[in-house]
């Protein structure tokens, strides 16, 4: 679910596909988590969860502060902010998978104070 819709993946009947106007190219870009080091990221690879995991965040967030960027998603029932080599990073959990999944869509790769935020869902099962 996503969006409070039942997303369905198919495999297309079309042998090409055509590029739109507005396609945005992402093979060389640093959001693509599988370009480089694609068989550490291969490792931390999950299915969807109730725990996102929040990281290159600016170096002065607090608790609240992300939890007010994340609530319009769904109800947080946790959230724990952490250093981890010297870079911030958090760990939210929402009530269901499909909030922790509208919110990583919605806000991976987006700024927050001046961080570009990456999003992933957690293999862990509690914060």
């Amino acid at each position: 679910m996503l969006f409070g819709k039942r997303l369905e993946v198919n495999f297309s009947k079309h042998p090409n596909i055509t590029q739109g106007p507005d396609t945005h190219e992402y093979m060389n870009s640093n959001l693509n988590r599988f370009n480089r080091n694609a068989a550490k990221n291969y490792r931390y690879c999950c299915s969807p969860t109730r725990i996102i995991h929040v990281s290159s965040l600016p170096q002065d967030i607090i608790e609240e502060e992300l939890a007010s960027l994340l609530v319009e998603h769904g109800i947080i029932v946790n959230c724990k902010v952490f250093e981890m080599n010297g870079k911030k990073q958090a760990l939210v959990q929402f009530e269901t998978e499909e909030e922790a999944t509208e919110a990583l869509v919605c806000k991976h790769a987006s700024s927050l104070s001046g961080s570009v935020v990456r999003i992933s869902f957690s293999q862990l099962q509690n914060i």
